[in-house]
């Protein structure tokens, strides 16, 4: 009997545990997200195509553009080509009148330049029934006459278009006699790696085209194709007169909008880039409100951090003031070169991209704060934005110094040569007025090299240590260790710039 009631209990323990087993395995399957469909043929994967092209094709269109001929004064287009550069009469004022180029009045007229009538062809999508295209800026930019062509045939003028260099998308308006047929903007951000995609655009004026693959990667950035870059970046066809064009997911709504390639034959190598929709529509329904985008900006010039940078410092992100730009609200809000922005607005900024986009998203007119590091200490100032309507922001060219003509003392631990920077030699070097220790050798393979010092570099700081001369230069460096990494604050051209010497890399 005892054996049996101990069989009974472990007979129920067991029931109990396979019942909680199953109620477990219940719960756990309920938490999992349901699998993925998968193709399971070739044949599959060929109707979806199909499906999503035939619901995309007809609000795809083939963009003409036209410009009339027009006579151009030479000073109006600094370095444009002159056909009769070369020729032994070039300076004859009777033979470049025989031949269309006049002097505008004789010997002392200016030159011109006759330049012919000129076609350029893209591609563009419809995303509102009463006629607004979108397509890219480049592809209409400088146009006197646009035309919009459609898959069955039919042909429309533009009454007027508008365009945002900054990120290359623009806005084409019509006026059909009917509701045009339109493609959907989709989530650009949900798209992954290895999505399948498809390209429809008038690649070589062939017409309405479309090519598959899937995206490569995401949020490229750095290409220098356009200011403002976050390109999604796809393996699918694109080729010259694809730009403008639509990059659509798999369920027929458009991702991005073709832009560029990288080619080096010309045309497609395997290597397309799409403005992702997240960031055009917001551009769009600016030039659809306004004609325009308008950016707040507050006039500095930022460069990225480097690692060496962050860790010597003790941040994570920010970005260095390189030079802050006369009678902007930096310079009124009391900006200097070689600050550190951790924040603005009490966002904190990871880099240069970071902060220009986001910056140009806030009010004009408005007071924000922004946080930063300055000689070692924290500091916070306030600086009301203004609007620009373009990207004013240029980075500055370091400055062609060469060499002077006197010796130069050998900082030999750091691999560069340098002097007081006085006022004469300033003078007879083109520089700007300011005092420091210019550099006017590096030596290959050095430590000064390594951390990306040039000649022409002016040393203003050690530290938080002011130098105005190469004694005090010495004197700052004297107990220093390359091992922890020297932070130097140097002056290039009109910039400022942070770097670190030596330390970890």
């Amino acid at each position: 009997m005892t054996h049996s009631r101990r069989s009974g209990f472990w007979l129920a323990c067991l029931l109990a545990g396979v019942g909680a087993g199953m109620v477990l395995a219940r719960w756990t399957r309920a938490e999992q997200a349901p699998p993925k469909t998968i193709i399971k043929s070739p044949q599959d994967l060929s109707v979806a195509f199909r499906m999503v092209a035939e619901s995309a094709i007809p609000a795809i269109v083939s963009i003409e553009t036209q410009t009339k001929a027009k006579v151009v004064e030479a000073d109006e287009e600094e370095g444009a080509m002159d056909p009769f550069a070369d020729s032994p009469f070039a300076d004859d004022p009777v033979f470049r009148q025989f031949f269309g180029r006049g002097g505008g009045g004789g010997l002392g007229g200016r030159r011109r330049f006759q330049v012919p009538p000129q076609k350029g062809a893209g591609s563009g999508f419809v995303i509102d029934a009463s006629g607004v295209v979108v397509t890219n800026a480049h592809v209409v930019a400088g146009a006197d006459e646009v035309i919009v062509k459609f898959s069955d045939g039919t042909e429309l003028k533009a009454e007027s278009w508008a365009t945002d260099q900054v990120t290359d998308v623009a806005i084409v308006r019509l006026k059909p006699g009917k509701p045009l047929p339109t493609v959907p903007f989709g989530d650009s951000d949900l798209m992954q790696v290895g999505d399948w995609v498809l390209a429809l655009g008038n690649p070589f004026d062939l017409g309405t085209t479309v090519t598959a693959g899937i995206i490569s990667a995401t949020d490229r950035k750095g290409l220098d194709i356009n200011a403002r870059e976050h390109f999604l970046q796809t393996d699918a066809a694109i080729n010259p007169g694809n730009s403008g064009g639509a990059l659509v997911n798999m369920n027929g709504e458009v991702v991005g909008i073709n832009t560029a390639i990288s080619t080096r034959s010309g045309g497609y190598d395997g290597v397309g880039f799409a403005i992702p929709t997240n960031q055009a529509r917001q551009i769009v329904d600016k030039l659809l409100k306004d004609g325009t985008v308008k950016r707040s900006y507050i006039g500095v010039e930022l460069e990225n951090l480097t690692p060496a940078l962050r860790r010597r410092l003790g941040v994570t992100g920010g970005v260095v003031v390189r030079n802050v730009l006369p009678d902007t609200p930096a310079e009124k809000a009391g900006l200097e070169p070689g600050d550190v922005i951790l924040k603005f607005n009490g966002q904190p900024i990871k880099d240069r991209p970071t902060m220009q986009e986001y910056v140009e998203t806030l009010a004009a007119g408005k007071a924000y704060s922004i946080e930063l590091l300055r000689g070692g200490e924290k500091t916070t100032l306030e600086v009301t934005l203004e609007q620009i309507s373009s990207d004013s922001l240029t980075q500055a060219a370091p400055s062609d110094t060469g060499e002077p003509g006197k010796p130069a003392e050998q900082v030999g631990k750091f691999g560069f040569e340098a002097r007081t920077l006085t006022p004469e030699l300033a003078n007879q070097m083109g520089l700007s007025g300011g005092k420091g220790v210019l550099i006017t050798k590096v030596k290959t393979g050095s430590v000064a090299e390594e951390a990306g010092l040039q000649p022409g570099d002016i040393i203003t700081k050690v530290l938080n240590t002011r130098v105005d001369t190469l004694e005090g230069f010495a004197a700052a460096i004297k107990d220093q260790s390359l091992d922890e990494g020297l932070l130097l604050q140097i002056r290039r051209g009109n910039a400022t710039a942070l770097i670190v010497l030596g330390g970890e890399k």
